[in-house]
């Protein structure tokens, strides 16, 4: 799935995700985290391919910004965590 593809789905889902209750939501958001860390290695690869074709184009501040690991990936993921237990 392209980025627009997955851009066009997430603007159609929109609608209901807003006025969905916390609890949905929360929901929501910790599927979001588990799918992170569930698709860690398939996001890695994508992502070394981007850094791959980036290099040389992109100083390497930017790189190492665009660069995941598996501990930013945890970090993501421990975000959206977070986002989840805060008041609707």
């Amino acid at each position: 799935m392209t980025t627009r593809e997955i851009l066009e789905k997430t603007k159609a889902a929109w609608p209901s995700v807003r006025s969905a209750g916390a609890d949905d939501k929360n929901r929501l958001l910790l599927s979001m985290a588990e799918h992170l860390m569930h698709h860690a290695d398939e996001i890695l690869f994508a992502n070394a391919q981007d850094v791959e074709q980036a290099r040389g184009t992109i100083s390497e501040v930017m790189l190492d910004r665009l660069t995941l690991t598996k501990q930013r990936i945890a970090a993501m993921a421990e975000g959206v965590r977070a986002v989840a237990k805060l008041d609707d």
